[in-house]
């Protein structure tokens, strides 16, 4: 039997129940219709309640009848012998559970819990007057409520396979059964209705959503709904997961496997003994994560990802490489002697095998093979294990050091240190001098180094004679590839001390000895010459030809004396100048004879003086300026430019203005050539470094600037610069906000203070002439003693504003004003 004819078998069922309820309710009606009828003849009457000829009621609920006799005027104790008759004509007997009297003429029949089997028609019968018999009669049917089997809220279809939305609605009579999905009755061809539910041929995201089951019984009006929430689910499909995963031995490492699918999703990882690694230790799982604590390096191998969820479930594998950093595990440290074979070998471990390089300290560069026709690099493998030997013939003291090895691979890199010591017998060379001075009884301090492996021990002579450590001459310090002799050289008046002294050094491989030689320094002799370099009327740049004989050290400073040849020697004037500085005299007096002594210094002393003579020149035009600004500096701006420059030498007369001539240049195969009007300009007022600023210039133009120095006497020779104006507009020739005059800030300070006080001044004015208070006020009072009275007869309010007008005329008369109209 096929859906459609099970819907309509059930459709005609109801229609019959339909027709049978229909037919008790008539029956009910005529029954209250007779009754009362019989009312209105007062005849007596048993009634049951409740009062329907046939009632429905569910089975297994306790349900009940009440026979009542009904009788005008009738006295209590009218009925007897009430009585319940079953439907298969048996008394019940009072007493029997369920049965039970209420009152003189009422008995109740009680179902506590009913059966179908105990439907059927009840009669209840009772003599009246002990004479009459009555009767009453209902038909009770107890029905099955409508139930619904393997029926759960929550159901899961998965998606492209075949579903079934399992709900059975039962009772008792049989319920009629509609289907609504979101409210809308299902249709679909996919989709067919069974009494055990709805069956799916095949799953889409479109069958989610809630569905609702009614189910009727027409006989009873019983109507129930069951909602049951439907989910399409998706199978899991792993889509993120490595097919190789490298690590390294001793890392924590977490691997992510990735699935898409309904959820939840559920996430399993085996290792390549298929244990589940949520269990095991150094291993955690979580959600789609893999950590491992700390890889072992037997870890390797295939390792499994597995996502369930209601739908199904998907599982996918990796491979994980486990590497090793590479492990110096032979690394020698060599001592050899000078001229000698070193070889040292280097040996390491490591997955993947590691690459092997030698370097040395401060080099970055390993050392390679035939490099040096003294340097052999081998590299060789033996087991595990990847080695390189390095041998160096001839050893040299450069060879000595620290080498390294480097080991590498896909892993990481690691780096050892060996040494290779080089013996070799004592070296002088850095003995600091081979020659010291002394002077002035001041101790000499000898030094001796002596480099050597292993370390030398050092002994002195004086004269190819042993200088004992007892020698009051002598102190001496240190002993081992260092030492330090003192001589102490207040004893020269008793015994000789300048001379050849030799520092010997010795060690296991041989020694060797330097000789140093300590000598007596004095003054400096006598400047050579005296040269006047450069002469003007007030100026004098000296050269100094320093002296032949320096007494031995180096000279430090030049001295020198000078005075007006007219004035005594107590006049002299003392300059001193360190050795190589700028030897200048200034403001020396024109037309002059001068007298000038020189002399050399060392750290010894001052040498013997050397004189000379000279007269000073006269009066003459100023030196040219020197100008600060650079050789084709560029200007900041398109159209001005800010020249400075320094006073020179005036020449025996001041100086009384600078000019300033500039014009356009342009650059030729001779050099520059003028191409404009030149422009002068004479500047007589300066500081200490006069400026002057170029206006109306183009851009981006090549500028000479020329200037002189003028005196009494006339002008200096020019001097010039060339600069160039930057690229850009000009202001059309207005001067920009940034052009003017900044006003500076104590200036903003003092008019802020003196508006502040004419402010003070009108408030106090104002104070005095409306409300008789104030410093005016006060100081009127005082000195005058005129009482307030007096006072208050004075101005008008016309004449208030004339005297605040008077005493501040420059204030805005617009805000004196509006004063005056706050008072009004």
């Amino acid at each position: 039997m096929g859906p459609e004819s099970r819907l309509i078998e059930g459709a005609e069922k109801d229609n019959r129940w339909d027709e049978l309820f229909v037919s008790n309710r008539a029956v009910v009606l005529a029954g209250e219709l007779c009754q009362i009828l019989l009312v209105k003849c007062d005849e007596p009457r048993l009634v049951i309640s409740p009062p329907q000829t046939s009632l429905y009621a569910p089975a297994g609920k306790p349900f009940g009848l009440m026979c009542k006799g009904e009788a005008q005027d009738a006295e209590d104790g009218a009925f007897t012998n009430m009585e319940w008759i079953n439907p298969r004509g048996e008394v019940i007997p009072e007493g029997t559970p369920g049965v039970k009297e209420y009152g003189l003429d009422s008995l109740k029949l009680s179902f506590v819990n009913p059966k179908t089997d105990d439907s059927g028609t009840y009669k209840c019968a009772a003599l009246y007057g002990n004479t009459k018999t009555l009767e009453v009669n209902t038909t009770l049917t107890f029905y099955d409520d409508i139930k619904f089997e393997d029926c759960e809220a929550i159901q899961n279809l998965i998606v492209g396979k075949k579903g079934m939305i399992s709900c059975r609605p039962v009772g008792n009579p049989q319920p009629s059964i509609n289907w609504e999905k979101n409210k809308q009755r299902v249709r679909s061809e996919r989709v067919a209705v069974t009494p055990a539910g709805i069956e799916i041929s095949s799953v889409t995201p479109e069958d989610e959503g809630l569905y609702t089951v009614e189910a009727f019984v027409p006989a009873t009006g019983t109507n129930k709904y069951k909602n049951i929430t439907v989910n399409v689910l998706t199978p899991p499909r792993i889509i993120e997961l490595p097919e190789e995963f490298i690590a390294i031995q001793g890392e924590e490492y977490t691997i992510t496997c990735g699935a898409d699918g309904s959820q939840p999703l559920t996430y399993s990882w085996f290792d390549p003994q298929l244990r589940d690694l949520s269990s095991v230790d150094g291993f955690k799982v979580e959600e789609g994560l893999l950590t491992i604590y700390r890889m072992e390096r037997n870890a390797g191998g295939d390792y499994m990802c597995k996502v369930s969820n209601p739908a199904g479930n998907d599982e996918a594998t990796f491979r994980l490489e486990v590497q090793v950093r590479p492990n110096i595990v032979q690394l020698d440290n060599l001592t050899r002697e000078e001229n000698k074979v070193a070889e040292m070998e280097c040996r390491a471990e490591g997955v993947p095998r590691p690459v092997l390089s030698i370097r040395k300290d401060n080099s970055y560069q390993p050392l390679q093979d035939g490099q040096d026709e003294r340097i052999v690099v081998e590299e060789l493998e033996e087991g595990d294990f990847s080695i390189l030997r390095l041998r160096i013939n001839n050893l040299k003291r450069s060879d000595d050091g620290l080498y390294f090895c480097k080991a590498s691979n896909a892993a990481g890199d690691v780096e050892k240190a060996g040494h290779i010591e080089v013996q070799f017998k004592p070296d002088m060379n850095l003995t600091p001098t081979t020659s010291v001075k002394a002077w002035s009884a001041n101790p000499a301090n000898l030094s001796c180094i002596a480099e050597a492996n292993p370390n030398a021990t050092l002994t002195w002579k004086f004269q190819n004679e042993l200088i004992e450590p007892n020698d009051e001459r002598y102190r001496i310090y240190g002993g081992v590839s260092y030492g330090s002799l003192l001589v102490l050289t207040d004893k020269k008046t008793q015994y000789e001390i300048f001379g050849m002294y030799t520092c010997e050094a010795k060690n296991a491989l041989g020694e060797n000895s330097i000789n140093i030689y300590l000598e007596e320094a004095t003054e400096p002799g006598q400047v050579t010459q005296i040269v006047f370099d450069k002469v003007t009327s007030t100026t004098i740049t000296f050269r100094l030809m320093g002296p032949g004989n320096t007494g031995g050290l180096p000279i430090t400073h030049y001295i020198m004396k000078y005075r007006n040849a007219n004035e005594p020697e107590e006049a002299s004037i003392l300059v001193e100048w360190a050795k190589d500085m700028p030897y200048i005299l200034s403001n020396l007096k024109p037309r002059a004879k001068y007298h000038f002594s020189v002399a050399a210094r060392n750290v010894v002393g001052e040498g013997p003086w050397k004189n000379a003579d000279y007269i000073m020149p006269e009066e003459t035009v100023p030196e040219p300026p020197t100008i600060i600004t650079e050789q084709e500096t560029i200007s900041n701006f398109p159209d001005r430019f800010e020249v400075r420059w320094e006073v020179p030498n005036d020449n025996g007369e001041p100086i009384t203005q600078f000019e300033v001539r500039y014009f356009k240049v342009e650059r030729g195969i001779k050099g520059w050539s003028q191409v404009d009007k030149a422009v002068e300009r004479q500047i007589r007022n300066w500081e200490s470094n006069p400026s002057y600023e170029l206006i109306g210039l183009h851009p981006d133009t090549y500028y000479k600037i020329e200037i002189r120095a003028t005196n009494k006497i006339g002008n200096s020779l020019p001097e010039s610069v060339v600069i160039r104006t930057r690229a850009g507009e000009v202001n059309d020739g207005h001067t920009s906000m940034l052009d003017e005059d900044v006003i500076s800030l104590p200036i903003i300070i003092a008019i802020v203070l003196v508006a502040l006080l004419v402010i003070l001044v009108i408030l106090d004015i104002t104070c005095f002439f409306r409300f008789h208070c104030g410093l005016l006020y006060l100081i009127r009072y005082r000195t005058c003693g005129r009482s307030p009275e007096k006072v208050q007869g004075g101005l008008e309010e016309e004449e208030l504003v004339k005297a605040i007008n008077a005493m501040v005329p420059m204030l805005d008369q617009g805000i004196l004003m509006k004063m005056h109209q706050c008072y009004q």
